[in-house]
């Protein structure tokens, strides 16, 4: 039995399998949209953390983004802000570094340790296996 105030007719409870089909879907991509929207701000805390002016940018603009979109009722439109917000989400994970001013002209740069990869070199003779 599921019970939502916040659907169309109040604080219904009825058993999932009755529920029809555009309210479950829709019921699982705002799922969705949440779990981005946390996920981003989480993967923002991370990336830019010390940083308190870009972590506040970040947090800004998340939110204008999804506010910008709240409306937004086509499941097709949904899946696709989705996909950009997941694919954000990746780079930011994947390709952001912090860079410190030291100098005038110097930046220390600040990896994450999940950034770090072993460097291994790259052979242009393969050896055979035997």
């Amino acid at each position: 039995m599921v019970s939502c105030d916040w659907l169309p007719g109040g604080g219904a409870t009825r058993p999932l399998e009755k529920w029809p089909q555009a309210e479950t879907r829709a019921m699982g991509q705002a799922a969705k949209v949440l779990q981005l929207f946390k996920t981003l701000h989480r993967t923002r805390q991370q990336v830019f953390k010390n940083d308190a002016r870009a972590l506040e940018a970040a947090r800004i603009k998340i939110n204008e983004e999804f506010k910008c979109n709240k409306t937004e009722t086509s499941p097709k439109k949904i899946e696709e802000l989705i996909k950009i917000g997941s694919d954000v989400e990746l780079i930011l994970r994947t390709s952001v570094i912090q860079g410190i001013h030291t100098d005038h002209n110097t930046l220390k740069l600040v990896p994450r340790k999940d950034l770090l990869i072993e460097n291994v070199p790259y052979c242009d003779a393969p050896t055979q296996k035997q």
